[in-house]
């Protein structure tokens, strides 16, 4: 399949999926203010970013921006890494596994494999 074809299908299904994570995410943070919960643990992670574009970075970050409970603080200049506070970051390598997760799927939508491999 060409890389055009891939691009065809791919963005719309990342479209489509972050439409549903935001959703998702919007009636979690909903919840959690009408009735406030232990998962609600403020913090801010710092995120390596093995994104090869600055489409693909824009992309990462608006998703980012865009999820209720999250906000991209800070994108380091020579873009290798980016600070993200979230309303759950209890657990900061599982927030920073998802982040990185959210990486992969950009990158396959823009039908290029990561520059590393997140340990």
């Amino acid at each position: 399949m060409s890389r055009l074809a891939q691009r065809l299908w791919r963005l719309p299904a990342l479209a489509v999926w972050a439409t549903w994570a935001i959703v998702v995410a919007s009636f979690q943070v909903a919840r959690d203010i009408v009735w406030p919960s232990a998962a609600l643990k403020p913090g801010i992670v710092i995120v390596p970013v093995y994104l090869t574009t600055p489409t693909q970075l824009a992309v990462w970050v608006s998703l980012i921006n865009l999820t209720p409970g999250t906000l991209t603080v800070e994108v380091a200049d020579d873009l290798d890494e980016a600070w993200v506070h979230s309303l759950y970051a209890g657990d900061p390598k599982a927030l920073k596994q998802e982040l990185r997760d959210l990486q992969q799927r950009v990158a396959r939508a823009f039908a290029e494999p990561l520059a590393v491999t997140a340990p």
